[in-house]
């Protein structure tokens, strides 16, 4: 399988999910994931509203109603934030302000909105509240469709399986299936297979490689649809992933139709791939380990400089911990995991993004 994005995912980004997620956004499976979600899809609906008519209207100092063709509804926490965005105000800031002067600025910032027309999630039945404001080429792809898809896979599949982690977030308590979680904004769903390995000749200690994927969605706005499928070594209990390398990201943007077929399609990929038997991802290893970037580290340094978006800085730093770490820096292998170690040193997401995108690509040369 080859990359079909730029990866946002890291060793540590299932861990920040299990060390800020409050407990009724954690779920012990999939399907009580999926149950919830199909709950949230079935009490809502999608409703096209015309910008002139919408208005805000204080209730109180400290609270406020969304209006809109003679439906008064509650606003998100979310939502508030995207209604001021349109009407041009910084939301932060009108939270700070009694609901009277609060309403005063969006009414007017509204007023002067030139787009038509936006979208709502809203609740079916009253009491409303509007989950999320979108202009109207959002293109929603709902929770409970993908997670039906990957029910579909563990049924198919049973090796498929959440990973253990300390329960609630809290280290050293007792480990429970962990890594599914659904709030108001987004879904994130990490799942492995403990039960397929792969042999890594380059590492000593015999542990085997496994294979995981995180998927995530948000059905507000709040983030783009990505799946990203990685080989790594070890899940600790607070779900910080040893080992990980990065094989292929799929990321897709909530805008336009054809979103639908895209992910669809390129689901119908990851899902073949995450189906299919751990010896094409064993080629893909050994054919890695041993083909050569070039014979000596300056000809590995050119090389990669010509083929990849990497500084001469980087490359040598790459170069310098696969040596430090692996048996062979000069293979495909040994950079690509110098690569994913030194972004894992990298502080900034955008750097880390870019070293990522750098590894899956530098895998997709594999012959």
């Amino acid at each position: 399988m080859t990359g079909i994005g730029v990866s946002a995912v890291t060793a540590y980004t299932a861990h920040r999910e299990w060390a800020s997620r409050p407990p009724d956004e954690r779920y012990a499976s999939v399907h009580a994931l999926y149950e919830a979600a199909r709950a949230r899809r079935d009490r809502t609906e999608e409703r096209t509203i015309e910008t002139g008519d919408v208005r805000t209207q204080a209730l109180a100092d400290d609270a406020l109603t969304f209006e809109a063709s003679g439906r008064a509804a509650a606003l998100t926490h979310w939502s508030f934030g995207q209604l001021a965005t349109i009407a041009g105000a910084p939301p932060n800031y009108l939270r700070t302000l009694p609901a009277s002067i609060a309403t005063d600025a969006l009414n007017y910032g509204l007023r002067r909105q030139t787009r038509e027309q936006h979208q709502l999630l809203i609740d079916r039945n009253d009491p409303w509240t509007v989950h999320a404001i979108t202009s109207p080429r959002y293109a929603r792809v709902h929770h409970a469709e993908l997670a039906s898809r990957v029910l579909d896979l563990m049924a198919q599949h049973p090796a498929w399986h959440l990973p253990l982690g300390y329960k609630d977030g809290e280290f050293g308590a007792e480990r429970v299936p962990s890594g599914a979680y659904l709030g108001d904004r987004d879904m994130f769903l990490f799942l492995v297979d403990g039960n397929r390995d792969l042999d890594d000749p380059t590492d000593r200690t015999d542990a085997g490689l496994f294979r995981g994927f995180i998927l995530r969605n948000s059905d507000v706005g709040a983030a783009a649809l990505t799946l990203d499928v990685f080989l790594f070594r070890m899940v600790c209990g607070n779900h910080v992933i040893w080992g990980f390398q990065h094989v292929a990201g799929f990321r897709r943007r909530h805008v336009g139709a054809s979103i639908q077929d895209a992910w669809t399609t390129s689901l119908n990929d990851v899902h073949a791939t995450l189906d299919a038997d751990t010896a094409a991802d064993r080629t893909l290893i050994l054919r890695s380990i041993t083909q050569e970037l070039g014979p000596t580290r300056d000809a590995v340094l050119d090389a990669v400089a010509t083929r990849l978006d990497l500084s001469q800085k980087q490359a040598a730093e790459a170069y310098t911990l696969a040596e430090q770490y692996e048996s062979n820096p000069r293979s495909i292998w040994g950079y690509v995991q110098g690569l994913t170690r030194l972004s894992q040193r990298t502080s900034w997401q955008d750097g880390r993004f870019a070293l990522d995108r750098v590894a899956s690509r530098l895998l997709t040369t594999v012959h």
